[in-house]
């Protein structure tokens, strides 16, 4: 899946989450533009998998609805920095480059590796 299709999926995710609690009365739609709003204005094409985990961080400080999605980001997020690292670590083994596979590795550990996809 491409980013763009990742952020849409995200955007319908929201949006289903937005109908559920509607549906249930548990949000009136006020608060429903509200979120609306805020998303159409954090999500956009063409955002890279950094720029969207980064923008659903903030999701659930505004929304606590929104609080499953965001961990679903970050788990996605997460998961696929630990493909990219642990192939990258690999490859850098086989090539008897352990230095650069160690401080990679500790680069990963403290979250500061970014995907540029």
């Amino acid at each position: 899946m491409n980013t763009e299709e990742y952020r849409k999926k995200v955007e319908k995710e929201i949006l289903d989450i937005i109908e559920e609690r509607l549906k249930a009365r548990e949000m009136n739609a006020a608060r429903a533009r509200e979120i609306a709003s805020y998303i159409l204005s954090s999500l956009h094409p063409h955002m890279t998998l950094d720029q969207i985990q980064t923008a659903a961080q903030n999701f659930d400080e505004h929304f606590s609805e929104l609080i499953p999605v965001v961990l679903q980001i970050t788990s996605d997020y997460d998961n696929l920095v630990k493909k990219t690292v642990s192939e990258h670590v690999a490859t850098l083994i086989k090539q008897n480059k352990i230095e650069e596979a160690n401080i990679l590795l500790k680069k990963a550990i403290n979250k500061e590796v970014k995907l540029s996809q």
